[in-house]
């Protein structure tokens, strides 16, 4: 069978992407180098950002640099793409019209495994960017799946990009309080689950180690559709 090579669009943010890739080759079963799965990363962090231009299409559009970027990782012999950056799904169909491989849809794929584990799933939360809630994209996701769902407070939204901006991003210490509170207003408004709709969140989630099972990880989710698509096996926790 022909190795499957996995490409990255990432510099959406780059922790994320880095942190993605780490995440593949933690999840993957193997016990030698080559067993490993071939990536391509374009850790591209000069892509305009997605929720500015989501809420505000005078500001520079970042889907021709992606739709680039897409091509080059196909011209590179890439059998998939993923993007490790929830937001910017909002382009996720101009993009896959843009190439001739398969992309991973990270929403699909989180909504899927949150289904899948989670006992009584019913209505689940998001935590994710403005722009990605102005968007729509996880919600259709979610009612596809005849799901309902919650969005934070617009005082709970804001704190929540002050987070994910102004300390993940900017390479600083998550407030973790204030996080876990947003969190759990959620869960008391009867989500029985939280989805980490921002891969910025994710590296909240690893940073401190946050393994509760009604916590689902987008990132996560599409480290493991990536191994599984690529024929790897998923590494048994230990």
């Amino acid at each position: 069978m022909q190795e499957k090579i996995l490409g990255v669009l990432g510099g959406v943010g780059p922790l994320a992407t880095v942190y993605f890739a780490d995440l593949v080759i933690k999840m993957t079963e193997a016990k030698t180098d080559q067993e490993h799965i071939p990536m391509v990363i374009l850790n591209h962090a000069s892509i305009p950002d997605r929720t500015a231009y989501i809420l505000d299409n005078s500001k520079p559009d970042p889907l021709p640099v992606m739709i680039a970027d897409a091509k080059r990782l196909q011209a590179d012999g890439c059998s998939c793409i993923v993007i490790p950056c929830n937001t910017a799904h909002y382009f996720y169909d101009a993009m896959q019209a843009s190439v001739e491989i398969p992309i991973l849809n990270i929403l699909e794929e989180t909504v899927s495994y949150a289904e899948k584990t989670v006992p009584n799933l019913r209505c689940i939360g998001i935590l994710a960017t403005e722009g990605t809630v102005v968007s729509g994209a996880y919600q259709s996701v979610i009612q596809k799946h005849n799901l309902d769902y919650r969005l934070p407070t617009k005082e709970d939204q804001a704190s929540l990009m002050h987070i994910i901006y102004d300390q993940v991003k900017a390479g600083e210490k998550a407030d973790i309080c204030e996080f876990l509170r947003i969190v759990g207003a959620l869960k008391k408004a009867g989500c029985d689950a939280v989805v980490l709709g921002c891969t910025e969140l994710s590296i909240i989630r690893k940073d401190f180690n946050l393994m509760q099972p009604d916590i689902v990880d987008s990132m996560e989710c599409l480290a493991r559709a990536s191994i599984l698509f690529c024929g790897k096996k998923i590494k048994e926790p230990s």
